[in-house]
Protein backbone atom coordinates (compact mmCIF):
# COMPACT_ATOMS: atom_id res chain seq x y z
CA UNK A 1 0.00 0.00 0.00
CA UNK A 2 3.02 2.13 0.66
CA UNK A 3 4.38 1.66 -2.97
CA UNK A 4 0.70 2.51 -4.35
CA UNK A 5 0.92 5.75 -1.84
CA UNK A 6 3.82 6.82 -3.52
CA UNK A 7 2.62 6.29 -6.98
CA UNK A 8 -0.92 8.26 -6.20
CA UNK A 9 1.59 11.04 -5.13
CA UNK A 10 3.82 10.47 -7.85
CA UNK A 11 0.93 11.17 -10.16
CA UNK A 12 -0.61 14.23 -8.69
CA UNK A 13 2.91 16.01 -8.67
CA UNK A 14 2.43 15.49 -12.06
CA UNK A 15 -0.97 15.88 -12.62
CA UNK A 16 -1.31 19.31 -11.19
CA UNK A 17 0.73 21.68 -13.36
CA UNK A 18 -0.78 19.30 -16.08
CA UNK A 19 -4.42 21.00 -14.62
CA UNK A 20 -2.91 24.32 -14.92
CA UNK A 21 -2.23 24.47 -18.45
CA UNK A 22 -5.05 22.01 -19.53
CA UNK A 23 -7.25 26.01 -18.88
CA UNK A 24 -5.29 27.47 -21.51
CA UNK A 25 -5.83 24.77 -23.66
CA UNK A 26 -9.44 25.06 -23.34
CA UNK A 27 -9.00 28.65 -23.77
CA UNK A 28 -7.52 28.34 -27.27
CA UNK A 29 -10.31 26.21 -27.94
CA UNK A 30 -13.23 28.49 -26.42
CA UNK A 31 -11.51 31.99 -27.76
CA UNK A 32 -10.02 30.97 -31.55
CA UNK A 33 -13.41 30.90 -32.51
CA UNK A 34 -15.36 33.83 -30.93
CA UNK A 35 -17.51 35.35 -33.56
CA UNK A 36 -18.94 37.97 -31.35
CA UNK A 37 -15.13 39.09 -29.97
CA UNK A 38 -14.12 38.93 -33.83
CA UNK A 39 -16.80 41.47 -34.70
CA UNK A 40 -15.39 43.76 -32.06
CA UNK A 41 -11.71 43.56 -32.87
CA UNK A 42 -12.49 44.38 -36.17
CA UNK A 43 -14.27 47.14 -35.99
CA UNK A 44 -11.79 48.36 -33.26
CA UNK A 45 -8.99 47.85 -35.59
CA UNK A 46 -10.98 49.41 -38.87
CA UNK A 47 -8.55 47.61 -41.24
CA UNK A 48 -11.70 47.48 -44.31
CA UNK A 49 -9.82 49.36 -46.51
CA UNK A 50 -6.50 47.89 -45.48
CA UNK A 51 -8.11 44.49 -46.73
CA UNK A 52 -10.58 45.49 -49.08
CA UNK A 53 -13.27 43.54 -47.44
CA UNK A 54 -16.18 43.89 -45.28
CA UNK A 55 -16.46 42.88 -42.03
CA UNK A 56 -18.79 40.17 -42.61
CA UNK A 57 -16.30 38.48 -44.84
CA UNK A 58 -13.29 39.21 -42.97
CA UNK A 59 -15.09 37.16 -40.25
CA UNK A 60 -15.94 34.33 -42.36
CA UNK A 61 -12.49 34.20 -43.89
CA UNK A 62 -10.86 34.31 -40.29
CA UNK A 63 -13.71 31.03 -39.03
CA UNK A 64 -12.59 29.38 -42.32
CA UNK A 65 -9.56 29.02 -40.86
CA UNK A 66 -10.84 28.00 -37.66
CA UNK A 67 -13.20 25.46 -38.79
CA UNK A 68 -9.85 24.03 -40.78
CA UNK A 69 -7.47 23.95 -38.05
CA UNK A 70 -9.66 22.38 -35.53
CA UNK A 71 -10.95 20.10 -38.29
CA UNK A 72 -14.71 20.92 -38.84
CA UNK A 73 -13.84 22.01 -42.58
CA UNK A 74 -11.93 20.03 -45.30
CA UNK A 75 -10.63 22.57 -46.86
CA UNK A 76 -9.74 26.28 -46.72
CA UNK A 77 -12.09 27.33 -49.43
CA UNK A 78 -13.86 30.50 -49.20
CA UNK A 79 -15.00 32.56 -51.23
CA UNK A 80 -14.73 36.52 -50.38
CA UNK A 81 -15.29 40.01 -51.63
CA UNK A 82 -12.18 41.73 -52.15
CA UNK A 83 -12.49 45.88 -53.51
CA UNK A 84 -15.49 44.14 -55.01
CA UNK A 85 -14.49 41.36 -56.83
CA UNK A 86 -15.66 37.34 -55.89
CA UNK A 87 -12.43 35.60 -55.22
CA UNK A 88 -11.02 32.92 -53.29
CA UNK A 89 -9.71 33.87 -50.29
CA UNK A 90 -6.51 32.29 -49.90
CA UNK A 91 -3.66 30.74 -51.82
CA UNK A 92 -1.35 27.83 -52.04
CA UNK A 93 1.29 29.06 -49.58
CA UNK A 94 -1.23 30.11 -46.87
CA UNK A 95 -3.15 26.64 -47.23
CA UNK A 96 -0.32 24.88 -46.39
CA UNK A 97 1.03 26.95 -43.66
CA UNK A 98 -2.69 26.13 -42.21
CA UNK A 99 -1.85 22.68 -42.94
CA UNK A 100 1.12 22.57 -40.78
CA UNK A 101 -1.08 24.85 -38.14
CA UNK A 102 -3.89 21.95 -38.15
CA UNK A 103 -1.50 18.96 -37.77
CA UNK A 104 -0.32 21.06 -34.75
CA UNK A 105 -3.48 22.36 -33.02
CA UNK A 106 -4.09 17.69 -33.51
CA UNK A 107 -0.40 17.30 -31.74
CA UNK A 108 -1.98 19.91 -28.65
CA UNK A 109 -5.22 17.97 -28.42
CA UNK A 110 -3.89 14.58 -28.39
CA UNK A 111 -1.86 16.00 -25.45
CA UNK A 112 -5.05 17.83 -23.88
CA UNK A 113 -6.30 13.89 -23.71
CA UNK A 114 -3.71 12.55 -22.21
CA UNK A 115 -3.50 15.31 -19.63
CA UNK A 116 -7.01 13.97 -18.57
CA UNK A 117 -6.10 10.79 -18.37
CA UNK A 118 -3.21 11.40 -16.44
CA UNK A 119 -5.18 13.51 -13.92
CA UNK A 120 -8.14 10.75 -14.15
CA UNK A 121 -5.17 8.38 -13.26
CA UNK A 122 -4.14 10.25 -10.44
CA UNK A 123 -7.52 10.36 -8.92
CA UNK A 124 -8.53 6.89 -9.35
CA UNK A 125 -5.00 5.51 -7.70
CA UNK A 126 -5.41 8.18 -4.83
CA UNK A 127 -8.75 6.86 -3.78
CA UNK A 128 -7.61 3.58 -3.79
CA UNK A 129 -4.64 4.05 -2.03
CA UNK A 130 -5.42 6.69 0.92
CA UNK A 131 -8.49 5.24 2.36
CA UNK A 132 -8.76 6.25 5.86
CA UNK A 133 -9.76 9.31 7.51
CA UNK A 134 -6.42 10.51 8.33
CA UNK A 135 -4.84 9.43 5.19
CA UNK A 136 -7.63 11.04 3.46
CA UNK A 137 -6.57 14.05 4.87
CA UNK A 138 -2.86 13.80 4.15
CA UNK A 139 -3.45 13.17 0.89
CA UNK A 140 -5.94 16.34 0.14
CA UNK A 141 -3.12 18.06 1.85
CA UNK A 142 -0.26 16.98 -0.48
CA UNK A 143 -2.37 17.64 -3.60
CA UNK A 144 -3.20 21.19 -2.05
CA UNK A 145 0.32 21.62 -2.22
CA UNK A 146 1.72 20.59 -5.34
CA UNK A 147 -1.47 22.83 -6.69
CA UNK A 148 -0.34 25.98 -5.27
CA UNK A 149 3.57 25.01 -6.26
CA UNK A 150 2.08 24.39 -9.62
CA UNK A 151 0.48 27.25 -9.71
CA UNK A 152 3.32 29.53 -9.14
CA UNK A 153 5.34 27.87 -11.77
CA UNK A 154 2.32 28.43 -14.15
CA UNK A 155 2.46 31.85 -12.99
CA UNK A 156 5.78 32.61 -13.89
CA UNK A 157 5.49 31.32 -16.85
CA UNK A 158 2.44 32.95 -18.20
CA UNK A 159 4.20 36.53 -16.51
CA UNK A 160 6.93 35.85 -18.96
CA UNK A 161 5.00 34.57 -22.20
CA UNK A 162 2.49 37.53 -21.34
CA UNK A 163 4.99 40.32 -20.56
CA UNK A 164 7.08 39.12 -23.89
CA UNK A 165 3.69 39.08 -25.95
CA UNK A 166 3.14 42.78 -24.47
CA UNK A 167 6.30 44.08 -25.08
CA UNK A 168 7.19 42.76 -28.62
CA UNK A 169 4.35 40.51 -29.75
CA UNK A 170 6.24 40.55 -33.39
CA UNK A 171 9.55 38.62 -31.49
CA UNK A 172 7.44 36.45 -29.20
CA UNK A 173 5.41 35.36 -32.73
CA UNK A 174 8.30 34.30 -34.54
CA UNK A 175 10.43 32.51 -31.82
CA UNK A 176 6.13 31.10 -31.60
CA UNK A 177 6.68 29.97 -35.49
CA UNK A 178 10.15 29.41 -35.02
CA UNK A 179 9.88 26.53 -32.00
CA UNK A 180 6.63 25.10 -33.57
CA UNK A 181 5.96 25.77 -37.22
CA UNK A 182 8.21 26.10 -39.95
CA UNK A 183 9.27 30.39 -40.23
CA UNK A 184 10.29 30.46 -43.98
CA UNK A 185 6.22 29.01 -44.68
CA UNK A 186 5.03 30.87 -41.81
CA UNK A 187 6.23 34.13 -43.49
CA UNK A 188 4.55 35.91 -45.41
CA UNK A 189 4.48 39.46 -47.54
CA UNK A 190 1.07 41.52 -46.57
CA UNK A 191 1.42 42.70 -50.01
CA UNK A 192 0.50 39.92 -51.33
CA UNK A 193 -1.18 37.56 -48.61
CA UNK A 194 -4.62 38.28 -47.56
CA UNK A 195 -4.61 35.87 -44.32
CA UNK A 196 -1.68 38.26 -42.67
CA UNK A 197 -4.08 41.46 -43.95
CA UNK A 198 -7.49 39.86 -41.74
CA UNK A 199 -4.74 38.45 -38.91
CA UNK A 200 -2.85 41.93 -37.85
CA UNK A 201 -0.35 41.61 -35.16
CA UNK A 202 -3.14 43.56 -32.63
CA UNK A 203 -6.00 40.91 -32.80
CA UNK A 204 -3.49 37.83 -32.63
CA UNK A 205 -2.14 39.75 -29.17
CA UNK A 206 -5.42 40.88 -27.94
CA UNK A 207 -6.73 37.00 -28.76
CA UNK A 208 -3.36 35.75 -26.63
CA UNK A 209 -3.94 37.82 -24.03
CA UNK A 210 -7.41 36.85 -23.48
CA UNK A 211 -6.72 33.35 -23.14
CA UNK A 212 -3.47 34.08 -20.69
CA UNK A 213 -5.57 36.05 -18.77
CA UNK A 214 -8.95 33.06 -18.84
CA UNK A 215 -6.14 30.44 -17.87
CA UNK A 216 -4.77 32.94 -14.85
CA UNK A 217 -7.99 33.34 -13.92
CA UNK A 218 -9.42 29.80 -13.05
CA UNK A 219 -5.83 28.49 -12.03
CA UNK A 220 -5.94 31.58 -9.36
CA UNK A 221 -9.14 30.61 -7.92
CA UNK A 222 -8.10 27.32 -7.86
CA UNK A 223 -4.58 27.96 -5.65
CA UNK A 224 -6.65 30.31 -4.15
CA UNK A 225 -9.31 27.84 -2.62
CA UNK A 226 -5.76 25.37 -2.19
CA UNK A 227 -4.29 27.74 -0.03
CA UNK A 228 -7.51 28.53 2.06
CA UNK A 229 -7.69 24.85 2.78
CA UNK A 230 -4.48 24.70 3.71
CA UNK A 231 -4.85 27.40 6.19
CA UNK A 232 -7.53 26.12 7.77
CA UNK A 233 -6.26 22.80 8.17
CA UNK A 234 -2.91 23.42 9.65
CA UNK A 235 -2.07 21.70 12.36
CA UNK A 236 -2.31 23.85 15.76
CA UNK A 237 0.94 24.47 17.89
CA UNK A 238 0.11 22.85 21.41
CA UNK A 239 0.24 25.86 24.29
CA UNK A 240 3.47 25.24 25.57
CA UNK A 241 3.16 24.48 29.34
CA UNK A 242 4.20 27.00 32.46
CA UNK A 243 7.24 25.66 34.49
CA UNK A 244 6.46 24.57 38.03
CA UNK A 245 8.73 26.12 40.65
CA UNK A 246 9.88 23.88 43.56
Amino acid sequence: MKKLQKTAKLLIGIAMPLLMLLFIVVGVELFSGDEAWLKKEYDRLEINDYTGMSTEDQIRAFMQMVHYMKGSAESMDVTVKVNGEETLMYNESEVSHMVDVRALYKKVMIGKWCAVGIIAAAVVVSLIAFRGKEEKKELLRFAAKALVIAFVGILLFLLALGLWAVLDFNSFWRVFHIVFLDLESSTFDPAVSRMIRICPAELFGDMVMRIFIFGFAIDAALALAAGIYLFVTRKKKAPSQPKLRA
